[in-house]
């Protein structure tokens, strides 16, 4: 009997290109020690579909999120949240997110960061599911959106 209970790894940046030469063996090796299931992170669209389509091969094992990161936030438009919203529907995927702020780097304009935050929340209340969050050095925005 095994004692020790399975690990769950809820934020797994499997799809970066830094995993093209072994990204199978990273979750054979992942299955093999029990760290099961995986959560991909989707952190921009491209990204999200690409988790998604790789989760739904390991059914029950890897899930996805689908989401836009406040990194990539300057590429939002609405398009982008029609398009999540397709994802969220598939049965591997089982959050929004990678979604919020970060004041820290700015690689997207903080006020492009807050409205697709928003428009992120708005879409997993609608949807009814859990948001994967990120929030660097914008604690005071970032809960007044949430809230």
């Amino acid at each position: 009997m095994n004692m020790n209970p399975p690990i769950v790894d809820i934020g797994v940046n499997l799809m970066h290109r830094t995993f093209h030469q072994d990204r199978e063996q990273v979750v054979e090796r992942a299955i093999a020690n029990h760290v099961t299931p995986l959560i991909i992170t989707g952190t921009s669209l491209r990204n999200s579909i690409d988790a998604a389509r790789y989760a739904g091969r390991y059914s029950g094992k890897l899930y996805a999120t689908a989401g836009v990161h406040p990194h990539d936030a300057k590429s939002c438009n609405e398009e982008t949240i029609t398009k999540l919203k397709e994802l969220a529907a598939l049965p591997q995927v089982v959050a929004i997110g990678e979604c919020g702020l970060d004041y820290n780097r700015d690689f997207s304009p903080r006020d492009v960061q807050r409205k697709w935050f928003t428009e992120q929340i708005r879409l997993a209340l609608e949807l009814n599911m859990p948001l994967f969050l990120h929030e660097r050095d914008a604690f005071s925005d970032f809960i007044a959106i949430l809230k």
